[in-house]
């Protein structure tokens, strides 16, 4: 008896074991593998949302709002009279002023490079792996020239990431930038890609476009380096004039009314910011045509700039032209292409050539901010210049009014000393600032590898 309940129990036994590994072979046909997969949330983002979003935040913070608003107001092309901007226009930017466009400049723009690149290569994409290369070279020269010694080198490991990543000395930083150009354009002349660029918002998926952008980029980040490269700088970045971006190929983020222009939003919700009179001097000697673009009316329907320092709350508030609510964000122009070739020729003695491309690039500027490219007032005013008239005060102060809303005047002021710019009073500084500091949020966590550098008014590498 006792023996036949035992072999009963292990039958039984048996049964269930196999009752169940019946039932989970059926539930693993029948159990959908994506059951715990939130459709709000995906897994895994593809690159056409990756692409603008990167895009945007290039257009939104690294050139659209605190870069350009801080470095305008030290070139006194836009002065402060509010709160924060009061404060930055006297030479005040502290460490947590920058903490925002630190971690935009990491997290959104250049891991999410990274991460598309990765995916393109998986993909069998080199057009997207180019595209993801000539951000990333962007970002990296911008924020150098802003920051100066930055991490790049083992600040994006993903999982094996170095919490607390070395800087990068800026000459290395552009190494970097030159490398990453290089390899976008072997990969942007891929004709393997299997995918093609998919939202784009700046050229729409326009290889040919990207190629010209990151020529431009290219001969950018040459020039730059003219105060320690000399002659070299010019000629390197010459060598990328050929190819760069020309008429109606300007590298632009696109905003509109449910995106508006980050300058637009800024003047929305704080109203901090005027146009500077230095500036408003400057195009009223000649009458500039581009004054009722770059200079709204104040309520009294005047142009009337702030000088700075003034707190001249009355003043005239940036124009449509940068501060619309629709108007986009220029990463590089054509017009910037040509002020680069003008300044290069120039410095390698070509002064007839140099006037060619000054006085093209005066005219690209006039028909992108107005409409027309008037002749007639570049001849009338004596902005047009020849081989004899051409001088590098004429191509930085006309690259100066043609890029202003841009973080470039302020890297050309520091190149060139153009124009001759005086501390403002009641300025807590004795020197213009020649740089941005830290995060607090780098100080916080990465303080034993900052540079030691002391102020901002200490010159970055390719300045001193």
């Amino acid at each position: 008896m006792k023996k036949r309940n035992i072999k009963t129990h292990w039958i039984v036994k048996a049964g269930v074991i196999l009752l169940l590994v019946a039932f989970i072979s059926s539930c693993e046909k029948w159990i959908d593998p994506a059951i715990n997969d939130n459709p709000d949330s995906p897994v895994t983002v593809p690159m056409s949302l990756i692409v603008p979003a990167i895009q945007q935040t290039m257009g939104y913070n690294l050139m659209g709002n605190n870069t350009v608003r801080t470095s305008n107001l030290w070139v006194q092309l836009y002065d402060g009279v509010l709160r924060q901007s009061f404060t930055e226009t006297r030479y005040q930017l502290n460490t947590a002023d920058v903490t925002n466009i630190w971690s935009s400049i990491y997290t959104e723009i250049l891991m999410e490079a990274k991460i598309l690149a990765e995916m393109a290569v998986e993909e069998e994409s080199p057009h997207n792996e180019g595209i993801a290369k000539v951000m990333t070279a962007y970002t990296l020269a911008v924020a150098t020239d802003l920051f100066g010694d930055i991490p790049y080198s083992e600040a994006l490991g993903g999982n094996e990431n170095v919490l607390k990543p070395k800087f990068d000395t800026q000459q290395d930083i552009y190494n970097s930038v030159f490398a990453l150009l290089d390899e976008a354009l072997v990969d942007l002349a891929s004709a393997d890609d299997l995918i093609g660029i998919t939202g784009d918002v700046i050229y729409g998926g326009d290889v040919d476009a990207w190629i010209a952008a990151a020529h431009a980029i290219y001969a950018r980040a040459e020039l730059q380096l003219s105060k320690v490269n000399g002659a070299a700088a010019y000629n390197d970045a010459l060598a990328h004039i050929a190819d760069a971006i020309g008429s109606g190929g300007d590298m632009e983020v696109p905003f509109e009314s449910a995106n508006k222009n980050p300058v637009f939003q800024f003047m929305e919700q704080r109203t901090d910011i005027r146009i500077c009179q230095t500036f408003l001097d400057e195009l009223e000697a000649n009458s500039d045509p581009r004054i009722p673009f770059y200079v709204a009316e104040n309520d009294d329907g005047e142009l009337i700039g702030s000088p700075p320092g003034s707190e001249l709350g009355s003043a005239s508030w940036p124009g449509d032209y940068m501060a619309a609510e629709d108007a986009p964000t220029v990463l590089i122009s054509y017009a910037e292409v040509k002020f680069i070739e003008a300044e290069a020729l120039l410095e390698t003695g070509d002064a007839a050539g140099a006037a060619d491309a000054y006085n093209d690039a005066v005219l690209a500027s006039l028909e992108r901010v107005t409409g027309v490219a008037d002749q007639t007032w570049m001849d009338d005013n004596n902005i047009t210049k020849n081989d004899v008239s051409i001088s590098l005060e004429a191509i930085i102060m006309q690259k100066r009014h043609a890029l202003v809303g841009q973080v470039q005047p302020f890297a050309d002021w520091r190149r060139t000393g153009i124009p001759n710019l005086t501390v403002i009073p009641g300025a807590t500084k004795t020197e213009i600032p020649r740089r941005f500091p830290y995060s607090q949020d780098e100080i916080i966590n990465n303080e034993a590898n900052i540079p030691a550098v002391g102020s901002i008014i200490v010159p970055v590498w390719w300045d001193e």
